[in-house]
């Protein structure tokens, strides 16, 4: 299987899951992780956090200012 990663309502598809990590996926994707967080079903998850096979993930970008 693979995972769907949602970002900017573009859909990518990650064939290679195999010890894929949130990390990962922004680093394949060429994201600063700083600058975005990672949400599965709702629930919000960390840089280090397993990414399994059929998981949709998707990408917000993080807007802060002053």
């Amino acid at each position: 299987m693979a995972v769907k990663v949602i970002l900017r309502n573009k859909e990518i598809i990650l064939d290679d899951t195999k010890d894929l990590t949130v990390r990962k996926i922004l680093k394949k994707l060429d994201l600063i992780p700083e600058t975005y967080l990672c949400v599965r079903n709702g629930e919000l998850l960390t840089e280090q956090e397993l990414i399994r096979d059929g998981d949709i993930i998707r990408l917000v970008p993080v807007i802060s200012g002053g």
